[in-house]
């Protein structure tokens, strides 16, 4: 080897050659981001997790602690190097501007109403949405003044007709959770930017992989990063992406005030996930289609529903070839649902979703409303949640095609 080309290794890809639009989603999750702090010799982002970081002067301290544009490490609670590489990958995922790891779903969505929302502001609601979001908003309203109007129908025109004077935010699930109902975020987005209203949407049951609502007119995109992002079910974490730089320095305010942000451990371990999202997606997927294939074929009267086959999965921007394979089969009664959910050995019960591991949720059962109002906002008494995991797919039909003739056997049973 000459001296020539030793002084001059091999030059590599800049930034810009991963910016390609021509490149896929998997390699944009592999490469993206990864060498956010320079290391770009290591393929595994380092993990650390000082509190704090030396100064080596008190120029450098001044520098540092005086811009409030530039990242500062100094601090766990402002910055930390293994989270920003997180925060770098989502960026490129997302194809957004700005976006801000914290430590679990719910404090992304109380942040967006902490930095977001003043006394005297009014936002409005699926009743739909997680009861816990909605139990933070009535926080916000019994002790800062916010004003919520909760409704029923997810039509723009429905959400138009519920706008006030002071309506400062429209919050949605897209689609909702677990009763897969229709929003089309470019109709509502549309009608947000016209009357100056921020869109905030909690985009966890797709992933920015599937669906992209800042790209469809939406102020800010939230997450619970525990879900399909890790996808491992050992991480705690939630993120806020948007491309309005005075949203983010809001955000970013409340959270590094507060001590909000993700811890590196976790931020870590989502590094690791996100890099093979697009290929647990695919598999999720896959499987998914598999038994819905098999419900049509076997028990062609269930009522089933999945995130690619809403009205506006299209206009959303949702591939039926890549979702997260998220389904919900309904039963005519509660019996046989709780029946159902008793007889599968492989796919156990689980308040989560998104992991390697196939679960599923009965609402009925376990949810806090009666009923009547699970009914109002569109989950059935007899309605499962599946979160289709990793399993091959012959042992995940065959558990559910087993209960399904068992629950279906026992209503028979009793109906005779």
């Amino acid at each position: 080897m000459s001296p020539a080309e030793k002084k001059c290794p091999r030059e590599l890809p800049c930034r810009d050659y991963f910016l390609s639009p021509s490149l896929g989603i998997a390699t944009q999750a592999i490469h993206l981001g990864q060498h956010e702090n320079g290391l770009s010799q290591f393929p595994v982002p380092a993990l650390i997790c000082n509190s704090a970081t030396l100064l080596n002067s008190i120029e450098e301290g001044r520098e540092m602690l005086g811009n409030a544009e530039q990242e500062n490490f100094a601090y766990q609670r402002y910055a930390n190097p293994t989270v920003s590489i997180l925060e770098a990958k989502f960026r490129a995922i997302e194809h957004c501007s700005y976006s801000l790891a914290v430590n679990s779903g719910m404090t992304a969505c109380l942040l967006a109403f902490r930095a977001l929302l003043s006394a005297g502001d009014h936002v409005i609601v699926p009743h739909s949405v997680f009861y816990e979001i909605i139990e933070q908003l009535n926080y916000e309203v019994n002790h800062r003044g916010i004003e919520m109007s909760l409704i029923d129908k997810y039509q723009a025109a429905t959400f138009e007709c519920a706008i006030q004077a002071n309506t400062k935010m429209i919050f949605i699930e897209a689609p909702t959770n677990p009763a897969f109902l229709d929003i089309n975020i470019p109709d509502l987005a549309e009608l947000c930017n016209k009357r100056g209203i921020l869109l905030v949407v909690d985009n966890t049951f797709l992933t920015p992989a599937c669906q992209k609502p800042l790209s469809l007119g939406a102020a800010v995109t939230l997450y619970s990063i525990t879900k399909h992002i890790n996808g491992h079910g050992d991480v705690m974490g939630g993120m806020l992406s948007t491309n309005e730089p005075d949203l983010f320095k809001a955000l970013k305010y409340h959270r590094d005030s507060a001590g909000l942000i993700v811890d590196p451990f976790s931020a870590w371990l989502t590094i690791r996930g996100l890099r093979t999202l697009p290929l647990r997606l695919k598999k999720h997927t896959d499987n998914a289609h598999a038994v819905i294939a098999m419900l049509r074929e076997e028990f062609p009267k269930l009522e089933w529903r999945a995130v690619w086959s809403t009205k506006s999965a299209q206009t959303n921007g949702i591939s039926p070839s890549l979702h997260t394979g998220l389904i919900a089969i309904v039963f005519p009664s509660r019996e046989t649902a709780t029946s159902f959910v008793r007889h599968l050995q492989l796919i156990r019960i689980g308040t989560t979703f998104g992991n390697i591991e196939s679960l599923c949720y009965h609402y009925g059962s376990f949810s806090r409303e009666g009923s009547t109002d699970l009914e109002k906002i569109g989950v059935p008494d007899g309605l499962v949640r599946i979160s289709v995991g990793l399993e091959d797919s012959d042992d995940i039909n065959a558990d559910i095609r087993r209960a399904l003739r068992l629950a279906m056997q026992i209503r028979t049973t009793a109906r005779g």
